[in-house]
């Protein structure tokens, strides 16, 4: 903004005309470029969805989903291939081509065709596991909550949470459940939201997943200014945006820029949200997170309108109008409809009207009775429990009042102190009992290194094919990406640095020695040692077996392996 200022005050009329004359068109391929690509990818994409679900024929759907896989891995869509044996059950291809087209939509705002091959995917989940079902739930939910159905998201959610509840996958449900947060709180809940998202926050505490935090942490921080407490939101937001930066992916960080800007907001401190705004919105707009940039165009339209700055506000409030219709994401719509009715009411009343009356058709909409009702039954799903203990507690106060009345204070200070003495007791107790845990569990990982190790240790000697050296070399390997995947870390980079090599001569090393790749050899070495980890340990789980080869999610390990045996990690488990 500064710098085009300067330039127009720099350039007299006569050089501005010429400036504009060579500029303009260098503009104009800037921005339709990356548009024909985008309209590229949409028409492909369109084409593989209708192809395959029009196809009535099994084995041609089965080719039909290796190509649109292929085609994904060709535009890094996704980082690892995906392809199907002869012999795959159709229900699985199904789910897995149907999701991807749904998540697909999901990115490109068009809800409306995500949750029809979402509804899709869940009509053929007869034999899929239970982490492709929850992946279907989950970005269901995700849709429908975009749509301002928060009915619709919250049954997906549940359906989803019961089955990461089973999985005991900590890291998935902290992601469900604060999408069931984010629910409440969009309905006006935030009360109820809160449960949720502390609930999440501690699941994530058992998970190496800093990423989730960060959004966990931004998600608490819009619950807790729907409350009005805008200094635990602020605190909040920082945590999440401190957290977001330590990871360094600059999408992100416009969002929790976002989300920041409000809690400044809520305590007047209109200069920092500014400032905010200003860092979040290129950074959402370079990297085509076109929501999120609507959003802060909501955000600096309500900074403007409470600045009086009624014309500008509009040409914010605008935008976002206009974005949000196409996605067919009613609750921010309705903000910025709300927006525009106030500062347009003075100028053009019946432009106002006209915003107006869109606003009442979204909130009749969005809070409908059923919603009320179906929000009130899941929330006593998941806390049905206490909802229990608070009504016997209440049950108890009006059956003894009368008794109350006639304790004695003595007898209320002995149970109090044997209820503190108890909870001391217990306390300690539990703590004694967590730090035994950790320490048995540091052990058993260590001895699990090590006998791995020298399990590939023994299987190098025994290669007659490979000189000396090259043997040490991929033992040295072998060990490199064990440990690191230990740790999340699976990328050829940093493997590449710590054993003294670029990636370009690793690549050259590994094809001379086993005629493979290093993205090829850091999946065997994975695959190989999750095989072990289940050869050999009788009661470890697919969770544990997951995470110790670096994967964070259960759904991608499952679907890894699979493909890399032909049988699933529950299959490998019984074995």
């Amino acid at each position: 903004m500064r710098s085009k200022r300067i330039v127009k005050e720099s350039l007299s009329a006569e050089n501005r005309m010429k400036t504009a004359r060579y500029i303009l068109p260098f503009l104009w391929l800037l921005v339709t470029i990356p548009l024909l690509a985008q309209s590229e990818g949409d028409e492909k994409m369109k084409h593989y969805a209708e192809q395959y679900a029009k196809c009535d024929n099994a084995g041609r759907r089965l080719h039909l989903a290796n190509d649109f896989f292929a085609y994904l891995l060709q535009i890094d869509y996704i980082d690892e291939p995906i392809a199907f044996p002869a012999d795959s059950h159709i229900d699985s291809v199904d789910v897995n081509v149907y999701y991807y087209v749904a998540e697909w939509y999901y990115g490109e705002g068009d809800y409306q065709t995500a949750i029809n091959y979402c509804t899709r995917a869940e009509a053929c989940m007869g034999v899929v596991d239970d982490a492709s079902r929850s992946d279907v739930y989950a970005l269901a939910g995700a849709v429908y909550f975009r749509m301002g159905s928060f009915d619709k998201a919250a049954e997906a959610l549940n359906r989803c949470y019961e089955l990461d509840k089973k999985s005991g996958d900590f890291d998935r449900m902290s992601s469900t459940l604060n999408g069931i947060a984010s629910v409440f709180v969009a309905a006006g809940k935030p009360q109820e939201a809160e449960k949720y998202i502390l609930e999440a926050i501690a699941a994530n505490s058992l998970t190496d997943n800093l990423s989730r935090r960060a959004l966990l942490y931004g998600t608490t921080s819009e619950i807790y200014r729907s409350m009005n407490d805008a200094s635990q939101s602020l605190e909040y937001a920082e945590k999440a945006l401190a957290t977001e930066r330590q990871l360094g992916d600059s999408a992100r960080i416009g969002v929790r820029l976002s989300q920041l800007a409000s809690a400044q907001l809520a305590l007047s401190k209109v200069v920092e949200a500014r400032r905010s705004l200003k860092e979040a919105m290129p950074l959402l707009l370079g990297s085509g997170n076109l929501h999120s940039w609507g959003i802060c165009q909501n955000q600096m339209g309500d900074i403007l309108a409470s600045e009086d700055e009624n014309d500008e506000a509009a040409k914010y409030y605008t935008e976002a109008a206009k974005l949000f219709m196409e996605q067919g994401d009613k609750y921010n719509e309705l903000h910025a409809r709300e927006g525009l009715y106030r500062v347009t009411k003075t100028a053009d009343p019946s432009e106002a009207m006209m915003h107006l009356e869109r606003a009442k058709q979204l909130q009749d909409s969005i809070y409908q009775h059923e919603t009320a009702e179906t929000l009130g039954k899941y929330n006593a799903l998941y806390y049905n429990d206490i909802l229990q203990k608070e009504k016997q507690q209440e049950e108890r106060r009006h059956r003894n009042v009368l008794i109350a009345v006639i304790l004695t204070s003595l007898m209320l200070f002995v149970v109090i102190g044997i209820v503190a003495a108890r909870n001391q007791r217990q306390h300690k107790q539990k703590e004694e009992k967590y730090k035994h845990d950790i320490d048995a569990l540091q052990e058993q990982n260590n001895i699990i290194a090590r006998q791995y190790e020298n399990m590939i240790a023994e299987v190098m000697q025994t290669s007659e094919d490979m000189t000396e050296d090259d043997k040490q070399f991929l033992k040295q390997l072998t060990g490199v990406i064990s440990a690191l995947s230990e740790k999340g870390i699976t990328d050829i980079e940093t493997i590449s640095q710590c054993i003294r090599l670029s990636p370009y001569y690793l690549h050259r090393r590994l094809s001379r020695i086993l005629s493979v790749t290093p993205k090829a050899y850091i999946l065997q070495v994975r695959m190989q040692k999750a095989q072990y980890l289940f050869n050999n340990y009788r009661d470890i789980t697919v969770s544990e077996v997951a995470f110790r080869c670096g994967y964070t999610q259960l759904g991608n390990f499952t679907r890894a392996f699979t493909r890399y045996y032909g049988f699933t990690p529950s299959d490998a488990r019984k074995q």
